[in-house]
C-alpha cells in the first residue's frame, strides 16, 4: 500500500503542476485566440486545451516571444523532472522516496545577440533539487538515479548553477568544426555532449548512470561532478558528434559553490584525450570511441566525494597515488526504418580499465539495447534494457574492511518512456541491483518518472 500511495502522490503532483501550467498558459500567455474557421470568434476552452495539448512545449511560443528571442540569440528552456523510486526488497534498507529537479537552461548566441564573431556561444545550466532519493538505501555505488545526483545527492534541497561555459565554434578541415569550451563544467552535461542520444541527464532513457556510461572508475578520479575546466575538440558534421580532442578539469568539486579557480586546481589537474572512429554498416551508423585519462592529484581510494558517501571515508589510507583510466565504447544502429531514421534499435557497449589504487573501482563493463519508436503508432516512445558490472579495487576493499565488508556490484535496468504528448513523458522503470555491501540481498528498485518541458 505504501508503494501505491507514493505512486499516486507523484502522479497527483505531476498533474497538479501540469494544471497550473495550463492555467498560466491559458490565462496569461495565450490570451484570446480566434477560431481558424470562424473569423472574429474566440476559441472555446476545449479548443484552447487541445491547442495546448498539441504544443511542442507546455508554455508554447509565448505569443511569438520565444521565437523572437531565439532569432535574437536567446534560447531559454525549462524542464521539470519528478521521480518516485522505491527499494521494494533487498538493499541496505527497504524504503521509498519522492523528489525531483527543475532545470533552467539558457543558450546565448553572441553573434545574434551582440553582433560578435560567428560561433561564439554561452550556455548556462542551473538546477533546483527538492525531495529525497533512495541512494544510500540501495548502496553507495548503485547510482540508480542520474537525475537526482546533482547538484548534490541525499536530502539536498536548493538551487545552484552547475554549468556555465563559453564556447567558440570554428570551421576546420575536412568538413569538421573545431570547438573550444571553457568554464564551469557540469560533468553529466559534458558526458551528454559525447553521447547526446543516450545520456539525457537521466531524464529520457536509462536512469542508472552505470547503465548509461562506464562511469564509476572515472567518478573516483575527481571529487565532484561540477568542475572548472575546458575542452578542445573537433566535431564531425556528417555524424553531428564530437570526434577527437582533449578535456581537462580541476579536481575539487564546485557543484554548490563558486570557489576560486586557484583552489580548484591546487591539488592537481585531471586530463583526458579521446578519439572516435565513425562508420556505416549497411548504411546504419556506428562508432568506436576511446578515452585515456589521468590526474596529477595524489589521492587515496577512500577520499570523500560530493556525489555520494562512500564506505570507509575518514579511515587513514596507507597509500596515495595518481589515478588513471582507459575507456572504450562501441555503438551500432542494428535496425533502422528506411523512410524514418528516427525509428531504430541501437546497441551500446562500454568498459573501463583502471588501477587497483587509488580508485575505489578498477573495472566496469556495461551493455545496453534501446529502441526508438519501435511500436506502431508510438513514434516518440523509447524503451531499453541494460546490464552492468563494477569490479571494486582489492586495495580499497582491504582498506575499508574494518568498517565495511564489500564486494563487486552489478545490476540490470528496464525502462519504457511513454510520450503522452510532446511536452509530457512518463517512464516506468525497474532495476535489480546487487550493492557493494556483503550480506545484503539483491535490491529490487521500481520507479516512475514524469518529465514536463515548458
Amino acid at each position: 500500500m505504501a508503494l501505491v500511495s507514493r505512486v499516486v502522490e507523484m502522479l497527483r503532483s505531476s498533474l497538479a503542476i501540469a494544471a497550473v501550467g495550463l492555467v498560466f498558459v491559458l490565462t496569461v500567455v495565450s490570451g484570446p485566440v480566434q477560431a481558424a474557421d470562424e473569423p472574429g470568434a474566440q476559441q472555446t476552452p476545449v479548443e484552447q486545451m487541445k491547442e495546448v495539448w498539441n504544443r511542442d512545449l507546455l508554455t508554447g511560443d509565448w505569443e511569438g516571444w520565444r521565437t523572437n528571442l531565439q532569432e535574437h540569440g536567446v534560447d531559454p528552456h525549462f524542464r521539470l523532472s519528478q521521480y518516485g523510486q522505491w527499494v521494494a526488497d533487498g538493499g541496505t534498507e527497504t524504503n521509498g522516496a519522492y523528489g525531483g529537479t527543475m532545470d533552467y537552461r539558457l543558450a546565448l548566441d553572441l553573434r545574434k545577440l551582440f553582433g560578435m564573431w560567428d560561433g561564439l556561444k554561452v550556455d548556462m545550466h542551473a538546477r533546483s533539487r527538492f525531495g529525497q532519493g533512495v541512494g544510500q538505501d540501495v548502496g553507495a555505488f548503485a547510482l540508480q538515479n542520474a537525475g537526482m545526483i546533482m547538484p548534490l545527492p541525499g536530502n539536498y534541497t536548493g538551487t545552484d548553477v552547475t554549468g556555465l561555459t563559453v564556447s567558440q565554434y570554428l570551421p576546420f578541415f575536412f568538413d569538421r568544426l573545431a570547438v573550444i569550451q571553457l568554464g564551469k563544467l557540469d560533468v553529466i552535461d559534458t558526458v551528454h555532449g559525447f553521447f547526446p542520444e543516450i545520456v539525457g541527464y537521466g531524464q529520457e532513457g536509462f536512469w542508472n548512470i552505470n547503465g548509461l556510461v562506464t562511469a564509476l572508475p572515472w567518478f573516483g578520479a575527481v571529487q565532484g561532478l561540477s568542475l572548472y575546466g575546458g575542452l578542445a575538440a573537433t566535431v564531425n558534421q556528417e555524424y553531428g558528434a564530437i570526434e577527437s580532442g582533449v578535456l581537462f578539469t580541476g579536481t575539487e568539486g564546485v557543484s554548490d559553490n563558486w570557489d576560486s579557480l586557484t583552489n580548484s586546481f591546487d591539488d592537481g589537474v585531471w586530463m583526458a584525450a579521446f578519439h572516435r572512429i565513425f562508420w556505416k554498416l549497411e548504411d546504419k551508423p556506428g562508432y568506436f570511441l576511446v578515452f585515456v585519462a589521468g590526474s596529477t592529484k595524489e589521492q587515496s581510494s577512500n577520499d570523500p566525494r560530493d556525489w555520494t558517501i562512500i564506505p570507509g571515508e575518514g579511515l587513514t589510507a596507507t597509500k596515495e597515488d595518481q589515478p588513471w583510466d582507459v575507456a572504450m565504447y562501441i555503438k551500432q544502429t542494428v535496425w533502422q526504418e528506411e523512410n524514418n531514421p528516427n525509428r531504430k534499435v541501437t546497441f551500446f557497449i562500454g568498459g573501463t580499465v583502471g588501477p587497483d589504487d587509488p580508485q575505489f573501482a578498477q573495472y566496469h563493463l556495461f551493455a545496453a539495447v534501446e529502441a526508438f519508436g519501435l511500436l506502431p503508432g508510438r513514434p516518440d516512445d523509447r524503451m531499453g534494457v541494460s546490464g552492468w558490472n563494477n569490479w571494486l579495487s582489492d586495495n580499497y576493499k582491504d582498506l575499508v574492511e574494518p568498517v565495511a565488508r564489500l564486494r563487486d556490484t552489478w545490476g540490470v535496468e528496464i525502462y519504457y518512456n511513454i510520450a503522452i504528448n510532446q511536452w509530457l513523458h512518463i517512464t516506468p522503470d525497474l532495476q535489480f541491483i546487487e550493492s557493494e555491501v556483503k550480506g545484503t540481498d539483491l535490491a529490487i528498485v521500481p520507479g516512475i518518472r514524469a518529465v514536463i518541458d515548458f
